[in-house]
Formats: structure tokens, sequence, C-alpha cells
């Protein structure tokens, strides 16, 4: 294959791992192959790595098909065999995507300034994501986790006015936690941001 040394996209690495998953959906893959040829490909840098992981799968009309790659809005964040953080004053974007594969990511938006509604798209593989959000957020968590966690911790009766925080999570062998902060943080970060 002539671009077989050619670099991956993340489009790409996506559009193999959709393919795995009708796989496994067939039968064809075991959940656990399911989760090592995903973690692959998130961890993918050519076309040749990617083109090795179906090797042994047959080519369906949903993949012979060519798939445009998605117009992307927003800002991605990513942790690849790596930890990144994000803090402090900054400007959130109203969409955000976030990757965790072998590395551990924590963003924090109590000190930032957050629009009214925030779209977090999180893809975790043997990783940690960890959001840190204002106690006046309304977090609302999709998704699914396989052999992992996903969860909301200190969710304040839905929130105080706050802005909407939709997190859609794909997490394998991983864990992402949302922390909505106590009043009493929110109220430490607001007094610390006046000095």
């Amino acid at each position: 294959m002539a671009d077989e040394h050619l670099r991956a996209s993340d489009a790409e690495r996506q559009q193999l791992v959709d393919r795995l998953r009708d796989h496994a959906a067939e039968g064809r893959l075991t959940t656990d192959e399911l989760e090592e040829r995903s973690a692959a490909a998130y961890a993918a840098t050519t076309r040749g790595e990617l083109v090795a992981l179906r090797l042994d799968l047959p080519e369906t009309a949903a993949s012979r098909a060519p798939t445009p790659p998605p117009e992307v809005v927003g800002e991605r964040i990513g942790a690849v065999l790596s930890n990144t953080e994000r803090g402090g004053h900054w400007l959130v974007p109203e969409r955000l995507y976030v990757k965790a594969v072998l590395g551990d990511c924590k963003l924090d938006l109590r000190q930032a300034e957050v629009p009214r509604e925030v779209t977090i798209e999180v893809r975790v593989r043997l990783g940690n994501v960890t959001i840190y959000v204002p106690a006046d957020a309304r977090v609302v968590l999709t998704g699914r986790s396989i052999l992992g966690d996903r969860k909301v911790r200190g969710q304040e009766g839905g929130g105080g006015g706050g802005p909407v925080i939709r997190v859609d999570a794909d997490v394998i062998l991983g864990d992402l936690t949302v922390d909505v902060a106590t009043t009493g943080e929110r109220l430490k970060n607001l007094l610390g941001r006046g000095r």
C-alpha cells in the first residue's frame, strides 16, 4: 500500500474503531479483542498500523464507502502516553474533545470562563480523565464504559443556574470523573480571584 507510511489522522483512527465495534456487534471480535484493537488504533501513528488491525476482518459495505472526515469545531486536548493538565483562568470553547490513551488528563473549569453550555467529548483508553466543574454547573453525563468507570461526584441538586456541561464519554479500561465543586470551594475560588 503506497500510503501505509503516511501519518494517520484522528478521523481515520475513529473510523477504524467504529468499524471494529460493528465487527464486535456481529460476533467477529470478543470484548477483549475489541478493547485491545481499539486502544492500538487510538495509539497508531501511521495508516499502515491501522490497516494491520483489520486485515483478518471482512470488508463490509460500510467500510468500503468513503467517509469524509468530520468537521472539527472546538479545541482538542490529549494525553497519549503522557499526562496533561489545563486549569487556572482560561476561555472554555463550546465544544471540547478530550482523549487519554495510556495517560491522565485533568481539566479544571472552576476558574475558567465557561459559556452557558459546553459539550465535552471524552475518549479514554487505558487512562484517566478528571474534569473539575463549578458548584453551580449542571452536569449531563452520557456514553458508555467497558471495564472502566464514569461518574459525577458531588452534583448538588442539578446545579444552581450555572452552565450546562454535557459530557459524552466513551471509556474502555479507564476512568472518567466529573467532580462538581462544593459551594465552599466555589466561594474560595471567587475570593481568591479578587486578590
